[in-house]
Protein backbone atom coordinates (compact mmCIF):
# COMPACT_ATOMS: atom_id res chain seq x y z
CA UNK A 1 0.00 0.00 0.00
CA UNK A 2 1.69 3.43 -0.98
CA UNK A 3 0.02 6.48 1.15
CA UNK A 4 0.95 9.82 -0.88
CA UNK A 5 1.36 12.92 1.92
CA UNK A 6 1.74 16.92 1.16
CA UNK A 7 5.47 17.29 0.84
CA UNK A 8 4.86 20.10 3.57
CA UNK A 9 2.99 18.08 6.20
CA UNK A 10 5.20 17.67 9.11
CA UNK A 11 7.27 14.69 8.89
CA UNK A 12 6.39 13.42 5.50
CA UNK A 13 8.14 13.31 2.55
CA UNK A 14 6.51 12.47 -0.55
CA UNK A 15 5.15 8.85 -0.45
CA UNK A 16 5.31 6.90 2.36
CA UNK A 17 5.22 2.83 2.19
CA UNK A 18 2.73 0.83 4.14
CA UNK A 19 3.35 -2.54 5.12
CA UNK A 20 5.45 -5.01 3.19
CA UNK A 21 6.46 -5.06 -0.27
CA UNK A 22 4.77 -7.66 -2.67
CA UNK A 23 6.93 -11.07 -3.24
CA UNK A 24 7.34 -13.17 -6.38
CA UNK A 25 7.82 -16.94 -5.92
CA UNK A 26 9.51 -18.81 -8.55
CA UNK A 27 8.70 -22.69 -8.79
CA UNK A 28 11.43 -24.65 -9.71
CA UNK A 29 9.19 -27.65 -10.62
CA UNK A 30 6.44 -26.03 -12.83
CA UNK A 31 2.94 -26.92 -11.71
CA UNK A 32 0.18 -28.10 -14.14
CA UNK A 33 -3.15 -28.06 -12.74
CA UNK A 34 -4.64 -25.16 -11.42
CA UNK A 35 -8.61 -25.46 -9.57
CA UNK A 36 -10.82 -23.34 -7.14
CA UNK A 37 -13.63 -24.25 -5.29
CA UNK A 38 -15.72 -23.15 -2.09
CA UNK A 39 -16.83 -25.05 0.67
CA UNK A 40 -19.62 -24.29 2.95
CA UNK A 41 -19.11 -26.47 6.66
CA UNK A 42 -21.85 -26.08 9.51
CA UNK A 43 -20.50 -26.36 12.92
CA UNK A 44 -19.22 -29.51 14.17
CA UNK A 45 -19.32 -30.88 10.64
CA UNK A 46 -16.01 -32.03 8.69
CA UNK A 47 -15.39 -32.30 5.07
CA UNK A 48 -12.65 -34.29 3.66
CA UNK A 49 -10.31 -33.27 0.41
CA UNK A 50 -8.41 -35.87 -1.20
CA UNK A 51 -5.20 -33.79 -2.42
CA UNK A 52 -4.54 -36.38 -5.09
CA UNK A 53 -8.28 -36.66 -6.81
CA UNK A 54 -9.89 -33.28 -5.67
CA UNK A 55 -12.61 -35.43 -4.46
CA UNK A 56 -14.97 -34.23 -1.83
CA UNK A 57 -16.54 -36.27 1.15
CA UNK A 58 -18.29 -35.68 3.94
CA UNK A 59 -21.08 -33.55 2.59
CA UNK A 60 -24.35 -33.08 4.07
CA UNK A 61 -27.33 -32.37 1.69
CA UNK A 62 -29.45 -30.91 4.65
CA UNK A 63 -33.07 -30.37 5.05
CA UNK A 64 -34.71 -27.29 4.50
CA UNK A 65 -36.51 -25.85 7.75
CA UNK A 66 -40.54 -25.50 7.52
CA UNK A 67 -42.34 -23.13 9.89
CA UNK A 68 -46.50 -22.84 9.34
CA UNK A 69 -49.20 -20.76 11.13
CA UNK A 70 -52.90 -21.41 11.11
CA UNK A 71 -55.34 -18.76 10.71
CA UNK A 72 -58.57 -19.03 12.62
CA UNK A 73 -61.15 -16.93 11.71
CA UNK A 74 -64.94 -18.49 12.21
CA UNK A 75 -66.49 -15.97 9.10
CA UNK A 76 -63.06 -14.65 8.37
CA UNK A 77 -62.43 -11.22 8.33
CA UNK A 78 -65.37 -9.25 10.02
CA UNK A 79 -64.16 -5.48 9.40
CA UNK A 80 -61.91 -4.67 6.60
CA UNK A 81 -58.39 -3.43 6.77
CA UNK A 82 -55.12 -5.04 7.69
CA UNK A 83 -53.62 -8.14 9.35
CA UNK A 84 -50.59 -7.64 10.83
CA UNK A 85 -48.07 -10.81 10.62
CA UNK A 86 -45.10 -10.40 12.33
CA UNK A 87 -41.75 -12.86 11.11
CA UNK A 88 -39.14 -13.67 13.35
CA UNK A 89 -36.27 -15.19 11.77
CA UNK A 90 -32.44 -15.21 12.53
CA UNK A 91 -32.00 -14.16 8.69
CA UNK A 92 -34.56 -12.00 7.80
CA UNK A 93 -33.21 -8.41 8.17
CA UNK A 94 -35.21 -6.07 10.31
CA UNK A 95 -36.28 -9.33 12.36
CA UNK A 96 -38.96 -9.08 13.63
CA UNK A 97 -40.61 -8.01 10.63
CA UNK A 98 -44.60 -6.56 10.98
CA UNK A 99 -45.71 -7.28 7.71
CA UNK A 100 -49.42 -5.17 6.94
CA UNK A 101 -51.76 -7.76 4.95
CA UNK A 102 -54.46 -6.34 3.18
CA UNK A 103 -57.96 -8.10 3.81
CA UNK A 104 -61.50 -7.42 2.86
CA UNK A 105 -64.83 -7.99 3.84
CA UNK A 106 -64.96 -10.59 0.57
CA UNK A 107 -62.20 -12.61 2.42
CA UNK A 108 -65.16 -14.30 4.63
CA UNK A 109 -63.15 -17.83 5.75
CA UNK A 110 -59.96 -18.48 7.53
CA UNK A 111 -58.86 -20.28 3.88
CA UNK A 112 -59.13 -16.85 2.35
CA UNK A 113 -57.11 -14.87 4.80
CA UNK A 114 -54.48 -17.53 4.85
CA UNK A 115 -54.64 -16.97 0.79
CA UNK A 116 -54.32 -13.14 1.50
CA UNK A 117 -51.09 -13.68 3.98
CA UNK A 118 -49.32 -15.91 1.23
CA UNK A 119 -49.89 -13.37 -1.21
CA UNK A 120 -48.28 -10.33 0.87
CA UNK A 121 -45.44 -12.55 2.38
CA UNK A 122 -44.44 -13.77 -1.22
CA UNK A 123 -44.45 -10.36 -2.12
CA UNK A 124 -41.95 -8.92 0.32
CA UNK A 125 -38.10 -9.28 -0.66
CA UNK A 126 -36.82 -9.27 2.86
CA UNK A 127 -38.93 -12.92 3.33
CA UNK A 128 -38.20 -14.15 0.00
CA UNK A 129 -34.22 -13.69 0.05
CA UNK A 130 -34.48 -16.58 2.47
CA UNK A 131 -37.84 -18.35 2.39
CA UNK A 132 -40.13 -20.27 -0.03
CA UNK A 133 -43.90 -18.68 0.64
CA UNK A 134 -46.06 -21.55 1.11
CA UNK A 135 -49.37 -23.38 2.68
CA UNK A 136 -52.98 -24.61 1.95
CA UNK A 137 -56.24 -24.42 3.41
CA UNK A 138 -56.03 -22.15 6.18
CA UNK A 139 -52.25 -22.37 6.10
CA UNK A 140 -49.46 -20.50 5.73
CA UNK A 141 -45.66 -21.57 5.78
CA UNK A 142 -42.07 -20.25 5.20
CA UNK A 143 -39.76 -22.99 3.79
CA UNK A 144 -35.89 -21.93 3.73
CA UNK A 145 -34.26 -22.06 0.22
CA UNK A 146 -32.84 -25.17 -0.31
CA UNK A 147 -29.63 -24.06 -2.21
CA UNK A 148 -27.28 -23.97 1.12
CA UNK A 149 -29.81 -25.19 3.88
CA UNK A 150 -29.30 -23.66 7.13
CA UNK A 151 -28.99 -25.21 10.33
CA UNK A 152 -32.45 -24.94 12.29
CA UNK A 153 -33.18 -21.73 13.94
CA UNK A 154 -34.90 -21.84 17.01
CA UNK A 155 -35.94 -17.92 16.65
CA UNK A 156 -38.02 -18.85 14.03
CA UNK A 157 -41.71 -17.47 14.29
CA UNK A 158 -45.15 -16.35 13.07
CA UNK A 159 -47.26 -14.82 14.46
CA UNK A 160 -50.58 -12.22 13.38
CA UNK A 161 -52.96 -10.51 15.23
CA UNK A 162 -55.87 -7.67 13.76
CA UNK A 163 -54.28 -4.41 13.04
CA UNK A 164 -57.17 -2.44 11.44
CA UNK A 165 -59.46 -5.59 10.52
CA UNK A 166 -61.56 -7.86 13.05
CA UNK A 167 -62.86 -11.50 13.02
CA UNK A 168 -58.96 -13.27 13.31
CA UNK A 169 -58.36 -14.98 15.91
CA UNK A 170 -54.61 -13.57 17.61
CA UNK A 171 -52.04 -16.44 16.97
CA UNK A 172 -48.08 -15.71 19.25
CA UNK A 173 -46.47 -18.64 17.86
CA UNK A 174 -46.57 -20.60 15.08
CA UNK A 175 -45.32 -24.46 14.38
CA UNK A 176 -41.40 -25.82 13.46
CA UNK A 177 -43.30 -28.54 11.20
CA UNK A 178 -39.86 -29.44 9.75
CA UNK A 179 -36.52 -29.06 11.52
CA UNK A 180 -33.82 -27.39 9.27
CA UNK A 181 -30.70 -29.35 9.00
CA UNK A 182 -27.58 -27.14 7.40
CA UNK A 183 -25.88 -27.95 4.26
CA UNK A 184 -22.34 -28.84 4.61
CA UNK A 185 -21.04 -29.07 1.03
CA UNK A 186 -18.23 -28.34 -1.85
CA UNK A 187 -19.24 -26.32 -4.76
CA UNK A 188 -17.42 -24.00 -7.69
CA UNK A 189 -17.26 -20.06 -7.14
CA UNK A 190 -20.09 -20.09 -9.57
CA UNK A 191 -22.38 -21.81 -7.07
CA UNK A 192 -22.71 -25.58 -9.09
CA UNK A 193 -21.87 -28.29 -7.27
CA UNK A 194 -18.37 -29.62 -6.76
CA UNK A 195 -17.15 -31.77 -9.54
CA UNK A 196 -13.50 -32.17 -9.33
CA UNK A 197 -13.04 -30.31 -12.42
CA UNK A 198 -10.31 -26.99 -13.29
CA UNK A 199 -11.62 -23.95 -14.33
CA UNK A 200 -11.96 -24.84 -17.88
CA UNK A 201 -14.35 -27.62 -16.59
CA UNK A 202 -11.49 -30.13 -17.41
CA UNK A 203 -11.23 -33.30 -15.08
CA UNK A 204 -8.41 -33.03 -12.72
CA UNK A 205 -5.43 -35.84 -13.20
CA UNK A 206 -4.16 -37.48 -10.37
CA UNK A 207 -2.05 -35.28 -8.62
CA UNK A 208 1.14 -35.84 -6.86
CA UNK A 209 2.33 -32.64 -6.30
CA UNK A 210 0.73 -29.70 -4.05
CA UNK A 211 2.36 -26.63 -4.72
CA UNK A 212 0.66 -23.84 -2.78
CA UNK A 213 -2.88 -23.38 -1.93
CA UNK A 214 -4.51 -20.29 -1.23
CA UNK A 215 -7.55 -20.71 1.80
CA UNK A 216 -9.50 -17.38 2.49
CA UNK A 217 -12.98 -17.38 4.25
CA UNK A 218 -14.77 -13.80 4.75
CA UNK A 219 -16.92 -15.34 7.30
CA UNK A 220 -17.52 -13.05 10.23
CA UNK A 221 -17.52 -15.75 12.92
CA UNK A 222 -16.53 -19.39 13.61
CA UNK A 223 -13.00 -21.26 13.46
CA UNK A 224 -11.96 -23.64 11.01
CA UNK A 225 -9.77 -26.35 11.67
CA UNK A 226 -7.86 -27.62 9.07
CA UNK A 227 -5.67 -30.86 9.78
CA UNK A 228 -3.22 -32.78 7.01
CA UNK A 229 -2.75 -35.67 9.80
CA UNK A 230 0.35 -33.93 10.66
CA UNK A 231 -0.22 -30.36 11.95
CA UNK A 232 -3.37 -28.47 12.42
CA UNK A 233 -4.05 -25.03 11.48
CA UNK A 234 -6.88 -23.67 13.22
CA UNK A 235 -7.98 -20.12 12.38
CA UNK A 236 -10.68 -17.79 13.50
CA UNK A 237 -12.62 -16.11 10.46
CA UNK A 238 -11.92 -13.71 8.43
CA UNK A 239 -8.84 -14.77 7.62
CA UNK A 240 -6.90 -15.29 4.54
CA UNK A 241 -3.26 -18.05 4.15
CA UNK A 242 -1.32 -19.05 1.31
CA UNK A 243 1.58 -21.75 1.77
CA UNK A 244 3.69 -22.55 -1.13
CA UNK A 245 6.52 -24.93 -2.00
CA UNK A 246 8.65 -24.27 -5.29
CA UNK A 247 9.05 -27.61 -5.72
CA UNK A 248 6.05 -29.12 -5.07
CA UNK A 249 6.72 -30.64 -1.47
CA UNK A 250 3.61 -28.81 -0.21
CA UNK A 251 2.38 -30.68 3.43
CA UNK A 252 -0.65 -31.35 1.48
CA UNK A 253 0.92 -33.24 -1.42
CA UNK A 254 -0.55 -36.80 -2.18
CA UNK A 255 -2.69 -37.07 1.14
CA UNK A 256 -6.32 -36.10 2.52
CA UNK A 257 -6.89 -32.67 4.65
CA UNK A 258 -9.51 -32.26 6.81
CA UNK A 259 -12.09 -28.85 7.25
CA UNK A 260 -13.95 -28.77 10.39
CA UNK A 261 -15.92 -25.88 11.39
CA UNK A 262 -16.66 -24.65 15.18
CA UNK A 263 -18.88 -22.23 16.79
CA UNK A 264 -20.70 -21.21 14.07
CA UNK A 265 -21.11 -21.96 9.30
CA UNK A 266 -18.38 -21.08 8.05
CA UNK A 267 -17.43 -20.40 4.05
CA UNK A 268 -13.85 -20.91 2.82
CA UNK A 269 -12.13 -20.98 -0.62
CA UNK A 270 -10.07 -22.60 -1.72
CA UNK A 271 -7.35 -21.87 -4.77
CA UNK A 272 -4.47 -24.72 -5.44
CA UNK A 273 -1.17 -24.90 -7.67
CA UNK A 274 -1.05 -28.48 -8.48
CA UNK A 275 0.56 -31.20 -10.67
Amino acid sequence: MIATADPTAINTVGSQTIGTSLSTLSYTDTPTVAYSLAMIIQDGDTLTMNMSTGAVTGTVAGTAQVETATIVAAAGATTAGNLTVTVTSALVTGSPLAISVPVTLADNTASLVAAAVRTTLGATAAITAHYTVGGSGATYSLTTNATNNAANDSTLNLAHANGTCAGITTSTTSTNTTAGVGTSRAYKFNGTAWNATDNEGIALTTMTKVHSVLIRSSSTSGTIAIDDGTDMFNPACPFVNLTASPTGAHPFTAGTVTFTADAAPVIVYIDIHAG
